[in-house]
């Protein structure tokens, strides 16, 4: 086999696990969740396919094979522009959401019934294995911005209903001006779950 074939084969080889492995960690969400049926549709289509050709691109290199005839020239230029897009298709496939970035849901935008806050609840890569959830907080009066991470059960929720309005979370005053409760709503899918929110601190602590 020429030098430069070999050179070209071992190139394409090397893109084509490339972007397998992408493929493989992107669909997974890094093996956080399973595939779904779009991934499994392309893993099929075309991880499976680009895993055969390099396997026969392996065969060739180790045996040797030398192309003898223009047909054999026009066959391994096809395979190898195949497997290029086939690799394409597998990286444009991938979403980056919720491992490479965080893919967040949220409910609608409330405020506290003594006004001093707008409120939210962010749901982060949820049905994964690293979801978590954390209160989102904005004080009326200053503007200023507030993230607390909160202990709601995320990966207990099964079923999500997103709509135009969404109340998944209640977040109520306490005596203690600092300090309000957040409960959990039958919206999120899971029992209900109560904590209280330490904003002073940026803290959250379960209630049993």
């Amino acid at each position: 086999m020429a030098s430069w074939l070999k050179i070209l084969l071992i190139l394409l080889m090397i893109f084509n696990v490339s972007s397998l492995v992408w493929f493989l960690l992107g669909s997974t969400a890094y093996f956080q969740r399973g595939m779904d049926i779009m991934g499994t549709t392309y893993l099929w289509g075309a991880g499976i396919p680009i895993l055969l050709i390099t396997i026969v691109f392996t065969i060739f290199l180790f045996k040797g094979w030398i192309p003898t005839s223009r047909g054999d020239y026009i066959g391994i230029c096809v395979w190898m522009v195949l497997s290029i897009l086939l690799s394409f298709v597998l990286i444009q496939s991938v979403s980056t959401h919720g491992w490479a970035n965080e893919k967040i849901s949220s409910d609608s935008l409330k405020i506290t019934s003594d006004g001093k806050y707008e409120y939210r609840v962010d749901l982060i890569n949820l049905f994964q294995k690293n979801s978590h959830a954390r209160l989102y907080l904005k004080d009326v009066h200053s503007g200023e911005d507030i993230y607390i991470s909160t202990g709601i059960q995320t990966r207990k929720i099964v079923v999500l209903v997103v709509g135009e309005t969404n109340h998944w979370i209640k977040l109520e005053p306490s005596e203690n001006t600092s300090h309000y409760v957040l409960h959990t709503t039958d919206d999120l899918g899971i029992p209900e779950e109560m904590f209280e929110i330490d904003i002073a601190t940026r803290t959250s602590r379960r209630i049993e």
